[in-house]
């Protein structure tokens, strides 16, 4: 038999635990006085909170004034706190609540991740929250998504100002179009040696050319435009083909702001009011000319116009059909098969920007299985604990925006609904299986559809009269949903993701996130295969 000595470990003095290098972030959303002074005021209490307390070492302020928190590259202090936690510069982070850090979830969740992996804190004073614990991670996706719903509520607040003025008529652009600037009244009037430009690029048009042509030779001759870009482009003329002004008139409202984070500017194609001022101001061309020009418009559309319906029928061939976006990019994901036909074929999705050119976007590609298995993991996660992340959610929600008066009218009608809508699925599982012969099908599919557009109809009724947010009654109906189903997902279910994901960002090659129904969007990692 061996002989076994053992070893007496070595008792050394253990060294006294450094000092954690602690900073603080502040941030006012405005400029205004009052915010300043609140901006200040957090400033010197933080400095002399950190400096009084012997186990820490100060390690700085940093402070945005006067900046939205709805998204972080547009704050410099904040990019350079996050520059210098990456450099180990910083042990743990002080900041007044999770609506000072950011108002929008997606960018929340990422930094505090970020930071975590890096061994760096981040704790939240208002409600008591150190991101290294482990429950840290469900309390802030909850948290950070009503701070958000508090930022969007601000900011319809200011759209509604600015409706009301488009009402009056009273609103001046800060932008005006290519041929005008202001005058010293702050009215519009007429740039001479740009509107001979406009009326050239008028005339060219009428003669023949197309805007290609006409942009290639304003280009060709040095013509500079007016945000100093090299070359005129084709969107360029169109544009000045298309726009109202250069006839005097004016059209408010042509482009809006998405009502949920993150915020974006999108062209209004009818799904807000828009207001239209004849005769606002001296026209550069005449209305005649304009009439003719929409109308040669409108013909080489007709000649041009030419329907793909293979490709439109590609598009919903399978669950994740336009449904994957890529998190760099924005592009959309396309399905790709590889090592086709050989024992180990697989089936991925990958960003068509990245397919085109892998310079312009490095995202790689997910395959379909880890994607699946991710829903899979996302749906057992809230059909458990659906109460302790969706539930106060929606809870807090309806005290943002729902009116009492009208709470047990809008609880009835989301009931309808969620039945409406399990009728339907149950309606696809019978067809599917083909106990339901087509006419039949048709018919009740018809009747829930029709039944369903009313119900809708009637809540938004009711959402517009008390201002509710349309989030509230749809994660209103993921409970109820939810609540419905009766055992977890073995495998996966494609009716179930469709009624539940409006879309799947991919974030990086080892996480994307589910955006819900509701606009809640809740991280995954993937890389794993259900078993």
């Amino acid at each position: 038999m061996a002989k076994v000595r053992v070893i007496k470990p070595i008792h050394r003095m253990e060294a006294e635990a450094p000092k954690l290098r602690v900073c603080a972030y502040c941030r006012v959303s405005s400029d205004h006085t009052g915010q300043l002074q609140s901006f200040s005021a957090q400033v010197e209490y933080y400095t002399r909170l950190i400096e009084n307390n012997d186990a820490w070492t100060f390690a700085g302020i940093y402070a945005d004034e006067g900046i939205s928190g709805t998204a972080k590259d547009k704050r410099d202090e904040f990019l350079r706190l996050i520059a210098d936690c990456e450099a180990k510069k910083v042990d743990m982070v002080i900041t007044k609540s999770i609506s000072r850090f950011a108002r929008n979830t997606a960018d929340c969740i990422e930094t505090v991740r970020k930071l975590k992996t890096l061994g760096i804190a981040v704790f939240f004073e208002k409600e008591n929250i150190n991101t290294l614990s482990a429950e840290s991670e469900l309390l802030m996706t909850v948290l950070s998504s009503i701070a958000q719903e508090e930022s969007i509520s601000t900011s319809k607040n200011s759209r509604w100002a600015i409706q009301k003025r488009f009402m009056k008529g009273e609103w001046k652009p800060s932008y005006l179009p290519y041929g005008y600037m202001k005058g010293k009244d702050g009215g519009i009037v007429i740039n001479e040696e740009e509107a001979a430009i406009v009326r050239r690029i008028y005339t060219d048009y009428l003669n023949g050319k197309g805007t290609y042509i006409i942009a290639k030779e304003l280009t060709e001759e040095g013509i500079p435009t007016r945000k100093g870009a090299e070359a005129w482009g084709e969107n360029v003329v169109k544009e000045i083909l298309t726009n109202e002004k250069y006839y005097g008139d004016m059209l408010l409202q042509k482009t809006f702001t998405t009502d949920t984070l993150p915020f974006k500017r999108k062209r209004n194609r009818g799904q807000k009011q828009s207001y239209y001022i004849a005769n606002d101001h001296e026209p550069i061309i005449a209305i005649e000319q304009a009439e003719r020009v929409r109308e040669i418009m409108e013909q080489r559309k007709i000649e041009k116009a030419m329907v793909d319906t293979d490709t439109r029928k590609y598009n919903q061939r399978y669950p994740f059909s336009s449904k994957i976006q890529c998190g760099e990019c924005g592009s959309t994901f396309k399905r790709q098969i590889i090592f086709k036909g050989k024992p180990y074929e697989t089936v991925q999705w990958c960003c068509t920007k990245h397919i085109m050119n892998r310079a312009e976007c490095s995202m790689t590609a997910v395959k379909d299985n880890h994607i699946k298995a991710a829903f899979i993991n996302l749906y057992n996660k809230l059909k458990s604990n659906h109460d302790k992340i969706l539930t106060p959610l929606a809870e807090d929600l309806k005290k943002l925006h729902c009116g009492r008066e009208h709470e047990s009218q809008v609880k009835e009608i989301n009931k309808r609904i969620t039945e409406l809508t399990e009728q339907s699925h149950v309606l696809s599982r019978l067809r599917s299986k083909g106990y339901l012969d087509s006419v039949l099908f048709i018919e009740q599919s018809n009747l829930i559809t029709k039944q369903l557009h009313e119900a809708k109809k009637q809540r938004s009724k009711l959402f517009e009269y008390n201002a509710f947010n349309d989030e509230a009654a749809r994660t209103e109906e993921l409970i109820a949903f939810l609540k419905k189903q009766d055992d977890l997902m073995e495998s996966f279910d494609e009716n179930i993701f469709s009624l539940m994901v409006e879309k799947i960002i991919v974030r990086s090659k080892l996480e994307i996130a589910f955006r819900l129904i509701n606009g809640l969007e809740l991280p995954e990692i993937i890389g794993e295969e259900v078993v």
